[in-house]
């Protein structure tokens, strides 16, 4: 592949989107540059598109527009911010409330809610990433290199494999803070509360009532490492009660005494309020994919695959609002048999089916597409190249890849196979597969990748497709229709 200018990327990015007096924000995540716009009007997406590098460019609800570039999105970012002036992220922040429609029907207060809590978990992603990374060094040290369970290395590895998990709230409440306009160290104070050993100490003495009192107050007794949703609750409160304390106290005591209040009232009204909503709805929800597991297990991961597939394409990024689900399956269960294993299905099967594209497609354009965006799915775990780059563009292998995936989950759903640490969704994390109280558990997932390479086979190559080199041949996204039509409702 010839290198990238990803100056003149920028350049024209910049000028297709209206110019840099029309950009308001930017900021990117692991594939995509997120540019928040003043006038969506002037806009010119196709123009995007012919832009060599692009894979594809997307509206998002908040007058966003994605652009979609794969895996070289961090040299593109630092071009870019050099070129605008223009200061970005990694974190994938909520655009300013005056860009964001104010009267928004049911359908985008949804996707409003998902982006919002794809935003928060965005940046927390590396950190899971770790942890499935020393999970699978202990699972290699231990069964193939001697390492000994009762030495302080394995106890420091074993450590670093699941702090993440265990202080998650704390990450998240950082994110959440930079969410909902808090300053992140109080937040990280009022995580700090909930997982502190004094109040875990409290909650294994336990009660009759399994509540304790707080200035007369009952409290829930319940345990919050590994849970997000409750700590995304208070910070969220936090940034209200926050907002009123600043108009409230005089700008001679506000410095020392806006956070002391601060954390005491949060301290009430997490303890006794959003804590325990947070903690039992993620309970009942758990409880409702138990049910599914327990009456229809060959159903859960065939049911989100569909999802994904069809509804799930129009909310960019949903599938990171879902990681709470996995990590509460790793803190109850150790392991995980619905979102890594539907994450399983996302990857492998676009991976499998642009490799068979690259060796079947005769045009140059498309196998310089196709071989790096195999690479990116089957050993990164990111299918952006193939969505955008191939799969938009030859709408017979979407359906192929559509089918193949929705095989692989429903195979999948009837043997049961489990994740036993985050990240095994992709060929390199292959061994995450791996249990030494469940050592066929592997075989079964190698099973499934030998399932998608042979259906994504003879898809690609017993069906009949061009790929189109005129960029204006490009099939549009489905996602831009549907979010018209839920901004309406």
């Amino acid at each position: 592949m010839a290198k990238l200018d990803f100056t003149k990327m920028s350049e024209d990015i910049i000028a297709a989107v209206g110019g840099v007096e029309n950009i308001a924000k930017v900021n990117h995540c692991a594939t995509r540059l997120r540019v928040a716009v003043k006038d969506t009007s002037v806009v010119d997406k196709a123009a995007i598109r012919k832009i060599e590098g692009v894979l594809g460019a997307e509206d998002a609800p908040g007058n966003e527009v994605q652009v979609i570039v794969g895996q070289v999105i961090e040299d593109l970012s630092f071009a870019f911010e050099k070129v605008t002036g223009l200061k970005g992220g990694t974190v994938d922040e909520v655009l300013d409330k005056d860009l964001v429609p104010q009267k928004r029907g049911l359908g985008s207060l949804f996707l409003g809610y998902l982006q919002m809590m794809a935003g928060i978990m965005a940046p927390v992603i590396p950190t899971l990433i770790i942890a499935g990374f020393f999970s699978l060094i202990l699972t290699l040290g231990t069964k193939f290199f001697g390492l000994d369970t009762t030495t302080s290395t394995y106890t420091i590895l074993n450590n670093i494999a699941n702090a993440p998990f265990y202080f998650l709230p704390m990450f998240v409440a950082y994110t959440s803070a930079r969410k909902f306009d808090v300053e992140p160290p109080l937040a990280m104070l009022l995580c700090g509360i909930l997982l502190y050993p004094g109040w875990v100490d409290l909650v294994n003495a336990g009660s009759a009532t399994g509540f304790a009192s707080y200035f007369g107050i009952p409290v829930y007794l319940c345990t919050y490492n590994s849970s997000t949703l409750p700590i995304v609750l208070s910070v969220w409160v936090m940034g209200k009660i926050g907002k009123w304390l600043t108009k409230v106290i005089p700008n001679s005591v506000r410095y020392f005494l806006k956070p002391v209040l601060l954390i005491f009232i949060m301290s009430l009204i997490t303890l006794s309020l959003t804590g325990p909503l947070g903690y039992l709805i993620t309970d009942y929800i758990a409880a409702g994919i138990n049910f599914v597991r327990q009456h229809a297990p060959w159903l859960t991961v065939p049911a989100i695959y569909l999802f994904s597939m069809t509804f799930g394409m129009f909310a960019p990024g949903f599938h990171l609002a879902l990681i709470p689900i996995a990590t509460t399956n790793f803190a109850t269960l150790g392991y995980d048999d619905v979102i890594n294993i539907w994450f399983f299905s996302g990857t492998t099967v676009p991976g499998f089916t642009a490799l068979w594209f690259t060796l079947k497609t005769k045009s140059v354009k498309g196998k310089n597409i196709g071989l790096p965006a195999a690479i990116s799915a089957l050993f990164g775990g990111i299918s952006e190249p193939t969505t955008y780059g191939i799969l938009y563009r030859v709408p017979t292998l979407f359906v192929v890849n559509c089918l193949a995936g929705f095989i692989l989950a429903v195979y999948n759903g009837i043997v049961g196979t489990k994740a036993y640490a985050y990240g095994a969704y992709y060929l390199t994390n292959l061994p995450l597969f791996y249990s030494e109280a469940d050592p066929g558990n592997l075989t079964k997932a190698l099973i499934g990748v030998a399932i998608v390479a042979v259906v994504t086979f003879v898809g690609v190559f017993f069906t009949q497709w061009e790929y189109p080199e005129d960029d204006d041949a490009i099939v549009a996204p489905p996602t831009a229709k549907l979010l018209s039509f839920l901004k309406k409702k």
